[in-house]
């Protein structure tokens, strides 16, 4: 999870999910990324404690699985902790659906 430039609303900064590996094209340069609101939704997917393995968010926080953004390495300010392997895969599952992945 980073934090990196707010490109869904008037902020200068909003935490992210990187759903990226190294397949992805120009990995080295970017990397796609699920946007994290502090707008609790029905769909959204919340992020508890018990998600982290290091860091955490200072309010209570919901992945929007169906807002994906590729944002440039150079444009990350830094991570703001790590989530558990199974939270990253359901959040990534989620965005599959949303873009016809089945």
């Amino acid at each position: 999870m980073v934090k990196g430039p707010d490109l869904f609303a008037d902020y200068d900064y909003r935490p992210y999910v990187c759903l990226s590996d190294d397949i992805h094209p120009f990995s080295d340069e970017e990397a796609l990324y699920a946007a994290i609101t502090t707008t609790r939704r029905a769909v959204a997917i919340p992020l508890t404690d018990d998600d982290f393995t290091s860091g955490g968010l200072p309010r209570d926080s919901y992945v929007n699985p169906w807002t994906i953004a590729t944002i440039r390495h150079a444009d990350i300010q830094h991570e703001e902790g790590r989530l558990v392997d199974a939270t990253t895969e359901t959040i990534a599952e989620e965005a599959a659906g949303y873009i016809g992945v089945r």
